[in-house]
């Protein structure tokens, strides 16, 4: 039985005196992808045409917004997109690290653990590949699917970082197995974070210093519980988890 609100009680009480390693995590990761934005905004400024915008504003502002949309956005690296990309992924998964020590245990988890995390770099990136190969493969049917998969596959994280000995596409099968009668109460699971994130985004991205962790743990309980019931069941056997 798929119990969120169990989760979400498990989760405040697993970050109860533990919140400092994991808002000094956002906070590394934050900082991180601000440096990626550096070279974008130093471009978007070279590329900014002050007079012309002016000219819109007086004359057509709506036109005046989408300047400056394309202005900032229109001058993205794509390369420097991709490899922003590939360190997203890599951080979270070395947050995931984090996450699972903290709900294994209730002794106080250092930020060395975040660090031993980034050891699973390349495993963090393939898996990263091959969800978003299959995720586009079946948004490319259409959208619906595409979102259906996209919640078959995400636990395909957690596995790997927990199970290193696991290959991606075992992983990748093992999150679905887990994921099989509960995707949409993990869709339920995300929507129940709304309000959250609208509070967050009231207090200028302060409240997520505390939000995403609260988020974070939920989704590490309910896999924890996922996992256990399809071992329960029959669903996957020991072995599976094995190499």
């Amino acid at each position: 039985m798929f119990d969120r609100k169990k989760y979400k009680s498990f989760a405040k009480q697993q970050l109860k005196n533990r919140w400092g390693v994991v808002i000094l995590v956002i906070l590394l990761t934050t900082v991180v992808s601000l440096l990626f934005d550096i070279p974008r905004m130093i471009q978007s400024f070279s590329d900014f045409d002050f007079q012309e915008y002016t000219n819109l504003i007086l004359e057509e502002p709506g036109s005046a917004y989408r300047y400056l949309m394309q202005t900032v956005y229109g001058s993205n690296s794509y390369l420097l997109t991709f490899v922003q990309s590939f360190v997203s992924i890599i951080l979270s998964v070395a947050a995931i690290n984090v996450y699972l020590k903290m709900s294994r245990s209730p002794e106080k988890v250092s930020l060395s653990v975040f660090f031993e995390g980034l050891n699973n770099w390349w495993r963090a990136i393939l898996a990263y590949l091959w969800n978003f190969l299959w995720v586009f493969l079946w948004t490319m049917l259409f959208i619906i699917p595409g979102i259906v998969k996209s919640y078959a596959y995400s636990q395909i994280y957690y596995i790997i970082v927990e199970h290193p000995g696991i290959s991606i596409t075992k992983a990748m099968k093992i999150s679905m197995i887990i994921t099989k009668g509960h995707k949409a109460d993990l869709f339920v699971q995300d929507l129940s974070f709304i309000g959250w994130y609208i509070l967050g985004a009231l207090t200028f991205g302060i409240g997520f210093l505390w939000i995403t962790p609260y988020r974070d743990m939920t989704f590490i309980n309910s896999y924890h519980a996922m996992l256990k019931e399809a071992l329960e069941t029959g669903k996957l056997k020991p072995e599976d988890l094995t190499e």
